[in-house]
């Protein structure tokens, strides 16, 4: 009785956050939608650009950013040089615009850092945080910016897309088009949970220091939420930036994601409870039980083995097994190069959920870094 009350509990609250949670802030966004104004409006906008050893992309960002559709005198771009040992200062410094500013951070400290540091430097009356290897449609943000038209507004966030190159990839840019649909509804209740770390802008007098390990992306948009200002979406502000190259790397990155997600969580879980009960389900559905989906895996799976002497579970235990020889399969056939589309939701939902165990065993150990490691981001 045991196995079977573990199975279907592991079960129901694996399929909840997947499937059930989207569906239901679906229903919520249709009944209890808050509709916002958005109008063009061209406020002083500070890009803040946090970079460590960027040399081979900060040419190419650079260029981007100084090429946006936004008025030259009412833009500026704020560089924070994190602990750099390469070329990316010189390179930067070889830009005479006066929209560029150099910060130097030394020694490194990470990007939470970065911000904490850039953004009492900043002119802008709205400041946009973004990635070195991350580049902007042209509109971008004038995009982002038009959703501050409405004053009760406080944080926006923009589409990240990307550049497919293995298997990892393509189940990356899967994933992300599922989390617009997410997206998509919570801004209609002006409710976002977190926001793309790449795109996203805030109010400048919104902003407060924060501690440097935590994520950035989680933290301050719940922060702006506290003081009442409404979190949106704004899918036509579009940036591009390429998906990990290789199973592992795409693992490294979203081990140290889940880490700090999992330590913001806790760090603001006052927050979250005092902001309603409609942002403690999104807390518990959108982030906290998918963080420990692996664990609910084990349990189903070993809770499985004990009930297969009835036929149903005999089914179920084989689907498992076959979904995970489907990533293992997926997994060999990236190594070779070779993309078969059937394996990229088996490969890309195992990866998730390694790297999930990984943040979870590295919260657990105090192994949270306020530096990052980045994908390699070389451009073709």
């Amino acid at each position: 009785m045991t196995a079977v009350w573990l199975f279907w509990v592991s079960l129901v609250l694996i399929a909840f956050s997947y499937f059930g949670y989207p569906f239901i802030m679906a229903a919520f966004a249709a009944v209890l939608n808050k509709p916002y104004e958005k109008k063009d409006i061209e406020p002083y906008v500070s890009l803040i650009v946090p970079a460590h050893n960027e040399e081979k992309v900060i040419a190419d960002k650079l260029n981007n950013a100084l090429s946006l559709d936004y008025p030259r005198d009412k833009f500026e771009i704020l560089l924070i040089l994190d602990g750099c040992i390469d070329k990316t200062k010189a390179i930067a410094a070889g830009y005479k615009d006066s929209r560029l500013k150099l910060i130097e951070q030394n020694p490194r400290k990470g990007k939470m850092a970065a911000l904490n540091l850039a953004v009492p430097q900043a002119k802008g009356d709205i400041v946009v945080f973004t990635d070195a290897n991350s580049l902007y449609e042209k509109e971008a943000i004038r995009k982002l910016v038009r959703n501050f038209s409405d004053k009760r507004i406080g944080c926006a966030c923009g589409e990240l897309k990307y550049r497919n190159e293995s298997l990892i990839g393509e189940g990356e840019d899967l994933y992300w088009k599922y989390e617009k649909f997410i997206k998509t509804n919570e801004s209609r209740l002006r409710s976002l949970l977190v926001v793309n770390g790449s795109i996203y802008a805030i109010r400048k007098d919104l902003f407060e220091t924060v501690e440097e390990t935590l994520a950035d992306d989680f933290v301050i948009p719940m922060v702006i939420a506290k003081k009442g200002y409404g979190l949106v979406y704004e899918p036509e502000a579009i940036t591009l930036e390429k998906t990990a190259a290789s199973t592992k790397e795409g693992i490294n990155q979203k081990a140290r994601i889940i880490a700090q997600g999992l330590k913001a969580g806790f760090a603001v879980g006052g927050i979250i409870i005092l902001s309603g009960p409609l942002r403690v389900f999104q807390f518990l559905f959108h982030k906290f039980i998918r963080w420990f989906v692996p664990v609910f895996l084990i349990i189903m799976f070993i809770s499985n083995i004990f009930l297969l002497n009835e036929p149903f579970y005999k089914v179920i235990f084989l689907c498992q097994g076959l979904f995970y020889i489907f990533a293992a399969i997926g997994h060999l056939l990236e190594k070779n190069n070779v993309k078969i589309g059937i394996f990229k939701i088996p490969l890309y939902f195992c990866v998730v959920n390694l790297a999930s165990a990984i943040g979870i065993i590295k919260f657990l150990t105090g192994g949270i870094k306020a530096t990052w490691e980045k994908a390699e981001t070389t451009r073709g």
